[in-house]
């Protein structure tokens, strides 16, 4: 069958919106055969599908997972396509529409994000690491290194036993001089793919209430808005996060976003 598709590079992250009506048991063998496919260098794929919320249009994931990034290019494609500078989206993993906001003099899009559900601890061995839940994926936050494949796969595997999510990240956050560097590899479950990515958007939320709430602990403030610059292999993603009472109540991701061509490409069924 031959399929459509356009490539977005929501920093670096690398996304191909598939624009045909692709059967739900195919998403799979067709996000396989785009991503496997190198000239693309696509990390993700969403497949356009009937909103079922009230949104202008839904993307759904690969694997039904959430992605910040998928959301902030799929926005901008129907944006444009609208000839708006706005757009309500839905996506698989998030059980509400989402706002996406366009600047084309920037060729930036802002994502209002769904917040963290909580804020959690994964014991291991001797030590433990902070967790970030959200309703469609999970991200463990480690400040020492990105473990090696073999301590990945063994604390992913832990997340998905501790936590029912359609996809799970490690994010090692390091801060360099005055530059937080995020490092992200995330595990999309319904297809088994583990990509070490050029950027993140939920991982770029997760370290933000990390940090937000670090920084509120340390001032013993209740409450605040907290906006991090977060410098990723692919680019750069401002993320703010609104600190009330010990609680994210408000999360948003920007930064640069580009959309490609139409792009066809036969693939044996």
């Amino acid at each position: 069958m031959e399929i459509h598709f356009v490539i977005a590079d929501p920093a670096g992250n690398i996304t191909a919106i598939v624009k045909d009506g692709v059967a739900d048991d195919d998403y799979r063998s067709v996000a396989a055969a785009i991503m496997q496919d190198q000239q693309w260098k696509v990390e993700q794929v969403g497949f356009i599908t009937e909103p079922k919320l009230g949104g202008e249009a839904r993307l759904q994931m690969m694997g039904g997972e959430f992605c910040g990034n998928a959301a902030r290019s799929f926005g901008k494609y129907i944006a444009k396509k609208m000839r708006k500078q706005e757009a309500v989206i839905e996506i698989s993993g998030n059980s509400a529409p989402m706002l996406i906001e366009t600047d084309p003099a920037r060729g930036s899009a802002k994502a209002q994000m769904p917040c963290p559900v909580k804020l959690d601890e994964l014991s291991v061995g001797l030590g433990s690491y902070p967790v970030v839940v959200f309703e469609g994926i999970v991200h463990l936050i480690t400040e020492k290194k990105m473990p090696d494949p073999e301590d990945l796969k063994k604390l992913l595997s832990l997340l998905y036993q501790k936590y029912d999510a359609e996809a799970a990240g490690v994010m090692y956050l390091k801060k360099d001089a005055e530059e937080y560097r995020l490092t992200p590899a995330v595990h999309v479950r319904a297809t088994d793919s583990l990509v070490y990515e050029n950027s993140c958007g939920s991982g770029s939320v997760a370290a933000a209430s990390y940090l937000a709430l670090q920084e509120c602990r340390q001032s013993e403030a209740e409450q605040g808005t907290y906006t991090y610059d977060i410098q990723q292999p692919g680019g750069c993603i401002t993320a703010s996060v609104t600190v009330s009472q010990g609680k994210i109540t408000a999360a948003s991701i920007d930064g640069a976003v580009s959309i490609g061509g139409e792009i066809a490409m036969e693939i044996n069924s």
